[in-house]
């Protein structure tokens, strides 16, 4: 006799990750002859730059880098880290404190609700965007309020749309900019007064900066610790794979 094993409860509340719906499609497409010009996932069409493919192969063969790293991170590592930070944007972090290392941005986004957030909390996600910031908030148990963007708005969320209960029972905000899939940008005035509204409602700030270096023109998209107060409040996501063109070094 067969036996079916039942899910958790909050797995009917996730809707099919699109960036799998997407592929399988394409995927359908290519079987039957079809050309695909895919716009799904954000993959680079440019190679890892070589001298990072030298280092890896360097670094793998030796036999120091084989065990288990630091649970925080290489100290290098976040050293390295903050320099950027200081040379990029002269924002000063602290390495052993400020700044943590994860499995690729998204391990951090996904799992940032399980330490922030309770079941009944809300958590304030732009529409469009990335698809973690809501499923993460449903497996946190929170519900997720959705803010969207328009172009009358220039893309942005407007703050002084979200209801008085809402902003209450936030936990969570999250930021995309540059954005995707608008490609907007969010300019320092406007930071300054999501990080007010954060700090007004006790909100945690999460801006996901994966694309800070991909502008144009002269434009340099400004990072969320520029802004004064947002320290305090905030967490900022940047990422590897869209910066340096790693998307499969998944290690």
């Amino acid at each position: 006799m067969s036996k079916t094993i039942a899910g958790a409860k909050r797995l009917g509340r996730i809707p099919p990750y699109l960036f799998a719906e997407i592929d399988r499609k394409v995927q359908e497409k290519k079987r039957a002859g079809i050309d695909v010009i895919s716009l799904g996932i954000g993959d680079p069409d440019l190679p890892t730059p070589g001298r990072i493919v030298s280092v890896l192969q360097e670094t793998a063969a030796d036999p120091h880098n084989h065990r288990y790293p630091s649970y925080f991170g290489l100290a290098e590592l976040r050293e390295s880290i903050a320099r950027w930070y200081s040379e990029r944007s002269g924002v000063e972090l602290e390495p052993a404190t400020e700044i943590l290392p994860t499995l690729g941005s998204k391990d951090g986004i996904s799992h940032a609700p399980l330490a922030l957030v309770d079941p009944g909390d809300v958590v304030l996600a732009p529409d469009p965007g990335y698809t973690v910031y809501m499923t993460g908030a449903i497996m946190a148990g929170a519900d997720p309020y959705i803010m969207p963007l328009t172009a009358q708005n220039h893309w942005l969320p407007d703050l002084d749309a979200i209801p008085e209960d809402v902003a209450r029972k936030a936990r969570l905000m999250w930021l995309n900019y540059p954005n995707n899939p608008t490609a907007a940008t969010a300019d320092r005035s406007f930071l300054e007064r999501a990080v007010a509204f954060c700090r007004t409602h006790d909100i945690v700030l999460c801006h996901d900066a994966p694309y800070s270096e991909i502008a144009f023109d002269g434009y340099r998209p400004v990072t969320l610790f520029e802004i004064p107060g947002a320290k305090e409040i905030g967490l900022e996501f940047h990422s590897l794979s869209k910066t340096y063109n790693m998307t499969g070094w998944r290690i």
